[in-house]
This record gives C-alpha cells, sequence and structure tokens, in this order.
C-alpha cells in the first residue's frame, strides 16, 4: 500500500504536489470533479445565438458611429487649437475610430466563414444536400438581392460588403465542395485547407501586377480595383473563421474538460490563455490600431484577427457566459445585412435624416425605428422572394429561374440604358413600360404555378372529408376566374398612378438650394449652448472647446434661418473633420484676386492647415501658392488675368504636367478692374467685352465652376481718395449688377455672394476690401454647404494613390508568417491559434492539449453524422484499469480486497 501511495505521489503534478504544502488536495476530485457534461448546440462555443448577438451590437454600433460622426451632432474629439483639423490628438482619435471600422468588417467576415464551414461541415446532410447549386444560388441571392435592386432604383453603389461576402462564401463552398471525400479525413482535409491559404498567399499577399495589363485594368475597370483594395484588408479574416470553425468542437471540448478539474486548476489554466490573449490585444491596440488609416489598412489583414479571438474566448470562458446572450442584439443580428444595406440612405453624406429638426438625438432614436423597421420588412421580403423563385428542394427548376430573373433583370437595365441614349425618360414612357412588364409579369407567374397550386389544392381536399368541406371541392374543379386574372393587373397600375402622383407632388414644391444658400445671418449666440437649443434657435452649432465655455460668453456664429422652404437643403456649420471628408482627393483651384485668396486660406484652415493667414504664413500675397493636399491658388486680380488662368486649365500642357484636371474650379474679382479701367470713356465698353469673353470661358468649363462676387466695400476705411472714388460700394454694386446681366452668374454652377456675409459687419473691413480670418469662414461655410450638390459624383481622374495596383498593399513576410499561423491552427488542432496549448502548462496529470483532445471532441459528431471512422480512437484502458491491473501484477491481490483490507 505504501508503495502504490508512492506510485500516485510520483503520477501527480506539480502543483498537485505544491499544493499539498498548503494543506490542498488539487488530485481530490469533489462532487462534479472528472465528469465532461454534455452540452446543448445553443450553449456550446460561439453558438449561433452568441453569433446572432455579436452582429447585433455592430449594428448598433455601426449607427452610433454614424451619428456620432454626423457634422452638428458629431462629437468632437479635443479643444487644443494645434491639433484641430487632424494634426494632433484629434486626428490620431480619428484614426483610432476609422481603423476599428475596419476590425468591424472583419468580424463580419470572420462569423461568415465561421457561419458557412459550420453549415457545410457539420450538417447532417454533408454529402448531398448541403453541397448542391440550388442552396448555393439561393444564398448569393440572399445577400445580394436586396443590393442589386437599391443599386438600380437609387443609381449609387457602395454596398462593398455584399460582393466580399459573396467573395468568401463561394471560396467556402469551393473549399468544400473541391474533394469532399476527404473532408472528413484527419490531415488530408487540413492539408487542402493549406492549400488554399497558400493559393490566398500568392494571389493578396505577392505582387502580381506583372501578369495583368495594369493600363487596361486601371482605367476600364475601377470599381474592380477598389473591391480589389477592400477585400485585400480583409483577405486573412475569412480563412481564420473557417480554421476556427473545423476547431471549435476540440475548443469546446477543451474548455468542458477544464470546467470538470478542480476549481484552482482550471481558473488558473483559463487565466493563463487570457492573459496571453490579452497581452497580444494591448500590443496591438498600442502598436497597430495607432497608426494612419493608410498605414493601417495594410498592416490590418495580418492582425486584424487577434482581438476578435481575444473577444470570443472571453466570452465563452465560463458555462453561464455560454448559456445566456442579449436578446434584443440576437434579433438585431438577423437583420444585420438589412442595416448596412439601408444605413447608407438614413445617413447620407449631409448627415442623418432630419425627420425632427433641432432634437438630434430624437431624431437619432426615430430614424433608427425605422430603419429597424424597413429593415425586418426588408429581410423578410428577400426571403419571400428567395423561396418563390429559387427553391432548393428542386434544383433544376431552381437554376431555370435564376437564369431566367437574371436575363429578365439584365435587358430591363439595357433598355433603360437605351431609353437614357434616346433622350426618351419621361414619366409617361416610364409608365408605360412598368405597366406593360408588370402585367406581363404577373401572368408569367400565374402560368407557371397555377397548375401546381390547383393541384396540391385537389390533393388537400381529397385529404379532407368530402362531407366538410363540399364547397371547397367545386371551387378547387373550376379554373381561375376572369375577375381573379384582371383584378391584380387592374390593383397594381391604380396603385403604380398614386404613387406617381405623390411624388410629382412631394417633388415639385421644394425650392432649389442654390437659391437659398447664401441666406444667413451673423447671429449673437454663447455657443457653449446646448447642441440641440443652438440649431433650433439659431441653426449654429458650439464647435468650442469646454475650457472655452462661460455662460457670459457671446460669440458671433453664421446660421442659416428657419425657412421650410429650404429645410431640405440642410444648411448647417460644417467641422474640418466634414470638409476633408468631403475634399479628399478632390483638386480645387481658385483664381482671383487678394479676396479670392482670403477664401482660399479660409479652405485650407478648414482642411488642416492652420498656419495658413496667420503669423507663421510666409507666403507673398501676390504669388501663386500650392498645398499638398491638391490646392492651388492662382493669382489674378484683373478679369483679363482671370480669363488667361481658366485658359490655362484647358491647355494639354497643363493636363500633362498636373496629371489631371480640376474637380472644383472658384473664381472671383472685378474690384480692381473698376479702379484701373474707370478713367477714359472707352473703359466701360473695353469692360462689357472683357466680361463677355469671362462668360463664354466659363461656360466652357467641363466642371463645377464657382463664381465668387467681390464683399462689401467700406467706403470709409478706403486708403486714398482714388479709391473712394473710384472703388466705393455704389459702384461695386454697378458692378456686380452689369456681370449678372451679362450672364456671368448664369454660366457658373453656384454664385458665392460675398455681400451676404459682409455686409452685416463691414466695419470690421480695416482697409476697406479686406475682412478678418473670421467672416471668411462664414464664406467658406457656405461653400462647403453648396459641395453636397455640386460634388455628389466621384473623382473623375484619380491618382494612383487611391486606387493601388494589383500586389500594391501585400507584404510577401507578413503573408509569409499568416501561412505558419495557419499551420499551427490546421495541423495543431487549435481554433485560438497555438494560445490553447498554455492551458497545459497547468495540466500534468491529465492532457488538455487541443492535439490530443481531436479523437475525443469529433468522435460523437462523426457518429451524428454516420460517418465512417476509419481514424476514431482505438478503445483504451481507462487509468482506473490500467493502476488496477499494475496493482494485481505487483501484489498478486486485486485492488477489490485491498479495498477491503483498507
Amino acid at each position: 500500500e505504501g508503495d502504490i501511495a508512492k506510485k500516485h505521489q510520483h503520477s501527480a503534478g506539480w502543483l498537485e504536489q505544491g499544493s499539498r504544502f498548503f494543506g490542498l488536495n488539487l488530485s481530490e476530485s469533489d462532487g462534479k470533479a472528472g465528469v465532461i457534461r454534455d452540452i446543448k448546440p445553443e450553449e456550446d462555443v460561439l453558438n449561433r445565438y452568441q453569433t446572432l448577438e455579436l452582429k447585433g451590437f455592430l449594428s448598433a454600433a455601426l449607427l452610433f458611429y454614424h451619428y456620432n460622426n454626423d457634422g452638428i451632432h458629431q462629437i468632437l474629439l479635443n479643444d487644443d487649437d494645434e491639433s484641430y483639423g487632424g494634426n494632433g490628438s484629434s486626428g490620431s482619435r480619428a484614426n483610432v475610430y476609422q481603423n476599428l471600422s475596419n476590425v468591424a468588417v472583419t468580424i463580419f467576415l470572420f462569423l461568415s466563414g465561421y457561419g458557412n464551414t459550420s453549415y457545410f461541415y457539420y450538417h447532417p446532410a454533408n454529402n448531398h444536400n448541403s453541397h448542391q447549386l440550388s442552396r448555393v444560388l439561393g444564398i448569393i441571392c440572399r445577400i445580394n438581392l436586396s443590393a442589386v435592386f437599391l443599386s438600380l432604383v437609387t443609381g449609387r453603389g457602395g454596398y462593398m460588403a455584399c460582393p466580399v461576402i459573396t467573395y468568401s462564401f463561394l471560396l467556402i463552398w469551393l473549399a468544400m465542395r473541391f474533394r469532399h471525400s476527404i473532408n472528413y479525413d484527419k490531415f488530408l482535409f487540413r492539408a487542402k485547407l493549406l492549400g488554399i491559404a497558400t493559393c490566398n498567399f500568392f494571389i493578396w499577399d505577392c505582387d502580381i501586377s506583372k501578369a495583368f495589363s495594369h493600363s487596361i485594368m486601371h482605367n476600364s475597370l475601377r470599381p474592380i480595383w477598389e473591391w480589389y483594395s477592400f477585400v485585400h484588408a480583409h483577405h486573412w479574416a475569412t480563412f481564420m473563421g473557417i480554421i476556427f470553425a473545423i476547431n471549435q468542437p476540440i475548443a469546446s471540448f477543451q474548455l468542458r474538460k477544464l470546467e470538470s478539474m478542480h476549481g484552482l486548476t482550471h481558473f488558473l489554466a483559463k487565466g493563463l490563455i487570457s492573459i496571453a490573449l490579452g497581452a497580444a490585444v494591448m500590443v496591438w491596440t498600442a502598436g497597430p490600431l495607432q497608426m494612419s488609416s493608410f498605414a493601417y489598412n495594410i498592416s490590418h489583414p495580418y492582425f486584424g484577427v487577434i482581438p476578435v479571438l481575444a473577444y470570443i474566448y472571453m466570452r465563452n470562458i465560463c458555462g453561464t457566459m455560454r448559456e445566456h446572450h442579449i436578446g434584443y442584439l440576437s434579433m438585431l443580428g438577423n437583420y444585420s445585412l438589412e442595416v448596412y444595406l439601408l444605413h447608407h440612405h438614413a445617413f447620407t453624406d449631409s448627415g442623418c435624416v432630419e425627420l425632427i429638426a433641432g432634437y438630434p438625438r430624437c431624431n437619432f432614436a426615430l430614424v433608427s425605428m425605422l430603419l429597424m423597421f424597413a429593415a425586418r420588412v426588408l429581410n423578410n421580403r428577400t426571403s419571400i422572394i428567395q423561396q418563390m423563385l429559387l427553391p432548393e428542394k428542386d434544383e433544376s427548376k431552381c437554376i431555370q429561374q435564376f437564369c431566367f430573373s437574371v436575363a429578365g433583370v439584365t435587358m430591363l437595365f439595357f433598355l433603360a440604358k437605351v431609353l437614357s441614349w434616346a433622350g426618351m425618360v419621361a414619366i409617361g414612357t416610364i409608365s408605360t413600360i412598368t405597366i406593360v412588364c408588370g402585367i406581363l409579369l404577373y401572368q408569367t407567374v400565374v402560368d407557371m404555378t397555377w397548375a401546381e397550386y390547383r393541384d396540391s389544392g385537389l390533393e388537400l381536399a381529397q385529404h379532407h372529408s368530402s362531407i366538410s368541406h363540399p364547397a371547397l371541392n367545386i371551387k378547387l374543379d373550376m379554373d381561375e376566374s376572369t375577375a381573379a386574372k384582371v383584378s391584380p393587373p387592374l390593383i397594381g397600375t391604380l396603385v403604380y398612378f398614386v404613387a406617381c402622383c405623390l411624388w410629382s407632388f412631394s417633388s415639385s414644391s421644394p425650392q432649389p438650394c442654390g437659391a437659398s444658400a447664401n441666406n444667413g445671418h451673423w447671429v449673437q449666440v454663447n455657443p457653449c449652448l446646448p447642441r440641440g437649443k443652438l440649431h433650433r434657435e439659431f441653426h449654429a452649432t458650439n464647435y468650442f472647446g469646454l475650457n472655452e465655455c462661460s455662460e457670459s460668453k457671446t460669440n458671433l456664429q453664421w446660421a442659416w434661418p428657419e425657412n421650410a422652404q429650404h429645410t431640405h437643403c440642410r444648411y448647417r456649420y460644417r467641422s474640418d473633420i466634414e470638409a476633408q471628408q468631403k475634399l479628399q482627393g478632390k483638386k480645387v483651384v481658385l483664381i482671383g484676386d487678394s479676396s479670392v485668396r482670403s477664401l482660399f486660406q479660409s479652405l485650407c484652415r478648414f482642411m488642416g492647415d492652420q498656419k495658413a493667414d496667420g503669423f507663421e504664413d510666409t507666403t507673398p500675397s501676390h504669388t501663386d501658392a500650392i498645398k499638398t493636399f491638391n490646392f492651388e491658388y492662382k493669382w489674378a486680380p484683373l478679369t483679363v488675368d482671370i480669363i488667361t488662368k481658366i485658359r490655362s486649365l484647358k491647355n494639354p500642357g497643363f493636363v500633362s504636367s498636373t496629371k489631371r484636371l480640376p474637380d472644383l474650379v472658384i473664381a472671383g474679382g472685378g474690384t480692381w478692374d473698376k479702379l484701373h479701367y474707370s478713367v477714359t470713356d472707352e473703359d466701360p465698353q473695353s469692360r462689357r467685352e472683357t466680361v463677355s469673353k469671362l462668360v463664354k470661358s466659363l461656360s466652357e468649363m467641363n466642371m463645377p465652376v464657382i463664381w465668387f462676387s467681390p464683399p462689401t466695400i467700406n467706403t470709409i476705411a478706403l486708403n486714398s481718395d482714388e479709391k473712394r472714388a473710384q472703388m466705393n460700394e455704389e459702384s461695386i454694386e454697378e458692378m456686380r449688377q452689369m456681370y449678372e446681366k451679362l450672364g456671368v452668374t448664369s454660366s457658373v454652377s453656384f454664385v458665392l455672394n460675398g455681400p451676404s456675409f459682409t455686409r452685416e459687419r463691414v466695419a470690421e473691413s480695416f482697409d476697406g476690401v479686406h475682412y478678418p480670418a473670421a467672416i471668411y469662414n462664414a464664406g467658406a461655410q457656405i461653400l462647403l454647404n453648396a459641395l453636397d450638390w455640386l460634388m455628389v459624383s466621384p473623382n473623375r481622374d484619380e491618382e494612383d494613390l487611391y486606387l493601388p495596383k494589383p500586389g500594391s498593399l501585400g507584404i510577401p513576410y507578413l503573408g509569409l508568417m499568416m501561412i505558419c499561423i495557419a499551420l499551427i491552427g490546421l495541423f495543431f488542432f487549435d481554433g485560438y491559434l497555438g494560445f490553447s496549448y498554455l492551458a497545459q502548462f497547468f495540466v500534468t496529470n491529465d492532457t488538455v492539449s487541443p492535439g490530443e483532445l481531436y479523437e475525443d471532441a469529433f468522435t460523437p459528431i462523426l457518429k451524428r453524422l454516420k460517418i465512417s471512422q476509419k481514424y476514431e480512437k482505438a478503445p483504451q484502458e481507462s487509468s482506473y484499469d490500467v493502476d488496477n491491473h499494475e496493482i494485481t501484477e505487483f501484489t498478486g491481490r486485486s485492488s477489490s480486497s485491498l479495498s477491503k483490507r483498507r
């Protein structure tokens, strides 16, 4: 007996032996210790409710993210003037928020890879139904149907996640479909996945630009390269989800086995894994997450999965957390795709759709509720259409109807293109085509489905008693009545006409925004008041920091009055972050006199250059200026100079030297013409001829052009008698009217009226012509609001910086690192990519390494799937049987007799 006790002492681990010095015995089982409990699917690691909960949380975070970055309602990041505009901590925090949005996309793709792989791998019908083409077409329809029709109806794209999720799904389907007979071989299946990881490395992490003609692809298929840039930022996320899916039973079994051990043992084992994952997240937070958005997008494919794995482990660290979930977030997760699609329309470039003006939080709550309702309806309708068009049980019928649907939508699309090319886009033409095609579609559906529906009804009637339902039998034996055939098309036509009338009534009432953009005024307000009150009463915003606010402090702010005729224009203060987002990648050229130069400096300050027009600005006044963010100023004091500069923009030499035309041109002047060309009688006629040439030059521009009319002149402050005689406000007003009569204002896209924001503060003009920088900021605000309808389309010619070449974003060394990590996850059977092996450090008398738990974890799954288990774990003697055999051999007696003697 002493030898037996000594043997048990040697077999105990160092943790058990060390615990005995403190009066503990971790080797003794208490209660449920040593029993690995079974688990329900809804209480397993990363179960369905958890994935829906995470998707719901990300959907809610998406809405709050856009709300807090929405103009007047946006949370200003700090109060330091030096960093205001992205040069300091505010810029770094903005980068962090942008980088976290990329993490959210990675989570969605990770869950997509995990969910689809789990279905194909663990579905009971894995050998037949799960790989059939009808299911693939159904899922593709489910992902893209709403996005396609929203794009066709609204005329805008931007639903980049839909083709990316489709790509990841097809990748998983092909991976599981190719040689699916080896999918349940322990090593061959993982070798196949390693081959897919290698292909992923060569496609996305290596330079493949030599394999393509860059000039053709880069210029002709621009959306493909935008898609390439987006996919590259997440090209490993789906594969990491695949690895976790095929190792999920092992991760679950390891957790349950640890929980069956002594409390201190499994606490230390889980704690070590948690500390290691937490340390990895801290390194990622301090390093890549703090990078600029462009640098982070390059490194994100290789490090973005770290916080995902850490969250999954912490979320499932104990049985209580695995068994519970937040029901509301799980419900919201069912509509995550629809929320993503519809948020593009609830939160536009001009901000959140405004239903309750002046109450931003109430407005956000109402818009969010309507968006949730619309998402639920859209999800329901999409599912119904998918089941109608693509029946999963009839593969041939599914493929046939899929081809018919694609062909019909394609024909209507090209018909719309032909009508647009022929100039026949009118309400009458569209109504005729819509009604005719609607009736034909209805009749086609009826012809294809009526016989089947009637036969199913007859079978149902025969199933019931003929005595109980005599009338039903009579009706089902009859064909479809004439009223039933005619009523739906007539009702549909009536609804269509009502919708057209409502649309015509609602679209004819609003006043064009360009007519009222200059109708603002200066108001004396306290900028530290609540944002809602400032917006309701003054149409202003509190862009001052809290340390600058006081109850008695007031400030002049530019605001727009409450006017029902232009509330749809959404005039409001635009922050520097919004200005940078609106003008990022745009080339803006300003041409004119010193007033235009002051406007140029104001725009530069909104773009982050706080030295513009300050004491540190050493740029000469009467020269051209170029900024690194594609802003350019051309000095042109006279109208003749403006004409020359405008014509130079269309010169082939200018285009070849600058590589692109401007996206926006701002011109202005005329004040100094009044001074220098008012001496002789011929000067007025000469000015009129020059202005006529200016009109011709402006009308020939094929990009948005803004004319900046001269600000109000402070006649008393002019520093010479000649200026007071020739450049007084009355003379300049006559000149403004002459420019309008000759067609300058009608030949441009928008007129920035200088007197509108200078008339009330004319006394602050220190030399009669120029104003303080804060006043020109009001002109910049008017211009930024006007960009909502002036620059709604993307750049015509973007620089190579914004359209990366194929392979230019890949980092081969980090790609090889991901191959090694995938190798660990696949052949070391660890969904946490090696972190789970740390648990073995505290468990020495048993095995909890993922590689040793494969048979125990997969045996019940393979039995449930009814798959031959040629590699199943062979029956082994339990530790109790081994000990009993050794005891009998040592003493010649069985352990039962020894127990009796004890």
